[in-house]
């Protein structure tokens, strides 16, 4: 195993792609269960004392800059290539696109090329569903029977469990029937609604991109339009992510190439089956801009921000011993020998790896995003912050 890779193994071993296998179904289920599930952790309150309303806007330091650089070309060492942002409140932004986009044959990256950043949308999803909700619209506690009355404890699931994977349901890439050609919304939905619940909902957590799949449906059905639309009118225009853009299936996108082990991967359509569970391609530079928007407030009110960080379950199952704990469309690290607390979401998809995440001891937010699913992308975000956290210490 590479340095690169141990490092990641150490950091935390998560891969937003991955989920749980189906367990067993319980037969009766009422409202309000008792909860069965990992511990909770909530973000401290000295989180939310930051002034995140401080702007990112310009360029960092170029000695700070070239120890950055530095870390990346070290880097591509394990992967093809990698798109990278480090952004500090009040000091600006570094971002950059290193490498190559398809090794075989060989093509090297273009400025702002996007990657497939797959279940960091999950937080844009979640934004949106809130958005809803604040705008009277929705309600994290209306049950789901009213856009999918044939799901399994559909009077029971509510729009809240979908959000924080305590819904019970199966994921739908959890499943061999999934293959590997494109699937529709309606299709993968089916698939995981097909199977028994693992638990009733509210009582267990366990990640299921069944639910965020369901969530993009409701989207549409609130909204009357797709929700790629959706998301670009709400989200991709207003904060200018001039690089993010929803998978669609037959719509070719200068997204770099995925690789596993090096070797290249080729499900172009593939990438549109998660629909709003994970489609979206992106660069680190924009997935920085959108975290820091959140935070300060420019996309949801901070009292609804700060709910998502409340009774965040263990992440269990492939996630076991992460020490990440997840919330309503966003995870909560916690990893004493490296980063610290942090709050952000990984992804991970056939070929690419992914994180974004703001790190509040060092007051800075940082985007990796590698085309090579065996390299995790926490081990690039650990390798940028130490080089923050040298350069702070030399001056």
């Amino acid at each position: 195993m590479t340095k690169l890779a141990n490092a990641a193994a150490a950091l935390f071993a998560l891969c937003a792609a991955l989920l749980a296998p189906p367990g067993h179904a319980q037969t009766a289920c009422t409202p309000s269960p008792a909860w069965a599930g990992p511990p909770m952790r909530t973000a401290p309150e000295a989180v939310w004392q930051k002034d995140f309303k401080r702007s990112i806007d310009g360029e960092l330091p170029v000695a700070l800059q070239k120890a950055l650089g530095d870390a990346l070309d070290r880097m591509l060492q394990h992967v093809p290539a990698a798109s990278v942002a480090v952004a500090i409140p009040g000091e600006g932004t570094w971002s950059d696109t290193r490498g190559l986009a398809r090794k075989e044959p060989p093509r090297s990256v273009v400025p702002d090329q996007p990657f497939q950043v797959a279940s960091t949308v999950k937080t844009l999803t979640a934004a949106v569903v809130l958005q809803l909700v604040e705008e009277g619209r929705l309600r994290l506690d209306d049950t789901i029977d009213r856009w999918f009355p044939d799901a399994p404890n559909a009077k029971l699931t509510t729009i809240e469990q979908l959000l924080r994977h305590t819904s019970g349901l199966v994921s739908f890439n959890a499943l061999p029937s999934l293959g590997t050609a494109y699937r529709t919304p309606a299709e993968i939905i089916a698939l995981g609604t097909s199977r028994k619940p693992q638990f009733c909902p509210g009582a267990n957590w366990s990640y299921t991109n069944t639910g965020y799949a369901m969530l993009g449906v409701i989207v549409e059905k609130v909204e009357g339009a797709p929700f790629a639309e959706v998301l670009s009118k709400r989200l991709i225009k207003p904060l200018a992510l001039s690089h993010t853009v929803m998978r669609m299936p037959g719509v070719e996108l200068p997204v770099a190439t995925g690789h596993a082990a090096g070797r290249p991967v080729e499900p172009p359509d593939q990438y549109a089956t998660p629909f709003a569970a994970g489609a979206l391609a992106s660069t680190a530079g924009d997935l920085a801009v959108f975290w820091h928007a959140l935070l300060a407030g420019k996309v949801l009110p901070g009292q609804s921000v700060h709910r998502m960080f409340t009774g965040m379950p263990a992440m269990t199952g492939p996630y076991a011993g992460s020490n990440s704990f997840y919330g309503m469309g966003v995870q909560l690290y916690d990893v004493p020998d490296g980063p610290g607390l942090m709050l952000g979401h990984s992804g991970g998809i056939e070929g690419f790896t992914s994180i974004v995440a703001y790190v509040p001891a060092d007051d800075v937010y940082i985007a990796v995003a590698f085309n090579e699913q065996k390299v995790p992308a926490e081990a690039g975000l650990w390798a940028l912050l130490r080089a923050v956290r040298t350069y702070r210490a030399l001056r």
